[in-house]
C-alpha cells in the first residue's frame, strides 16, 4: 500500500499543537514544519505524475520541478498552490538547516500548517 503522504501533515499538526511532547519544543517545530512542507510537496509531485504532468527524478531538483509546474500554470489555483510551495519550501529550508532559527518557531509552524493544508485543499479541488 502507497503512503499517504498527507498523514505527514496530522503528524505536523500534533507536534503544533503540543510542541513539548515527545521532544524538546523548538525540535518538535521544526519538525512541523519540515514535515507540512513534505505533506504537500509530495501530493503536489504525486498528483503531477500520476497525470503525467512532470516526471521526478528522485532528485533534489525535484523540489523546484513541482513548486515550478504548478507556478507557471494557467490555472490561478495551480498558480496558488506554487505560491504556498514555494513558501513552505523556504519555511522547511530555514528549520531543517539554520543553527539559529529566526523568528518565533511557534509561528512559522503554524503558517506551514495552515499553508499545507491549503495546498492540500486546492489539490482536492483539482
Amino acid at each position: 500500500m502507497s503512503f499517504d503522504w498527507a498523514d505527514y501533515l496530522k503528524l505536523a499538526e500534533a507536534l503544533t499543537h503540543d510542541p513539548g511532547s515527545p521532544g524538546p519544543e523548538e525540535a518538535s517545530l521544526r519538525t512541523a514544519i519540515s514535515r507540512a512542507y513534505y505533506a504537500a510537496h509530495r501530493s503536489a509531485s504525486n498528483l503531477a505524475a500520476s497525470r503525467g504532468e512532470i516526471i521526478p527524478a528522485g532528485l533534489a531538483s525535484d523540489h523546484g520541478l513541482v513548486i515550478a509546474h504548478f507556478q507557471n500554470a494557467t490555472d490561478p489555483t495551480q498558480q496558488k498552490i506554487g505560491a504556498h510551495l514555494s513558501r513552505l519550501r523556504g519555511n522547511r529550508n530555514k528549520a531543517d538547516y539554520d543553527d539559529v532559527f529566526s523568528g518565533r518557531p511557534a509561528d512559522r509552524a503554524r503558517s506551514s500548517v495552515a499553508l499545507a493544508r491549503n495546498v492540500l485543499t486546492a489539490l482536492g479541488s483539482l
